[in-house]
């Protein structure tokens, strides 16, 4: 699991002072990138002459208004690795621990030039297997 945290700022929330929901995949990719390159992993995974990992599919579930300058805490498992895709919960929690959010990303990683499906890179992989939910190989397709 890998945990951030962030500020909710002025320019997120609507004229209620609570979090625009389509901001919370804002939040939710911000975090997503500190995970990715915070790993140190030897190629580009955001700019790959060979390949992309674009979103094939988004949830978010709120529990509880996310308020301005609220102070939140990430924290980012994998969900699912496939051949060539994968799944991240990303959760959203409050100061006292409360889980104010959940969003359910899944990334398929495809080649530039046609865009069919090839397999994650194994570097990526253990990236993604590091930070499962159960601490598992979870292999599926």
């Amino acid at each position: 699991m890998f945990s951030t945290k962030r500020i909710v700022e002025f320019g997120m929330c609507d004229i209620g002072g609570i979090l625009f929901f389509a901001k919370i995949f804002d939040l939710t990719h911000s975090a997503y990138e500190e995970l990715v390159l915070s790993s140190n992993l030897k190629q580009n995974y955001f700019a790959n002459k060979l390949f992309a990992m674009p979103l094939i599919n988004t949830s978010a579930e709120f529990y509880k208004p996310i308020k301005l300058h609220q102070e939140l805490e990430i924290k980012i498992t994998v969900s699912r690795i496939g051949n060539s895709s994968f799944e991240l919960t990303t959760k959203f929690f409050d100061e006292t621990g409360d889980t104010k959010a959940t969003v359910i990303t899944n990334h398929v990683f495809v080649d530039k030039v046609d865009f069919k499906k090839v397999d994650i890179p194994n570097e990526f992989k253990a990236l993604l297997n590091l930070n499962n939910a159960i601490g598992l190989n979870i292999n599926k397709e």
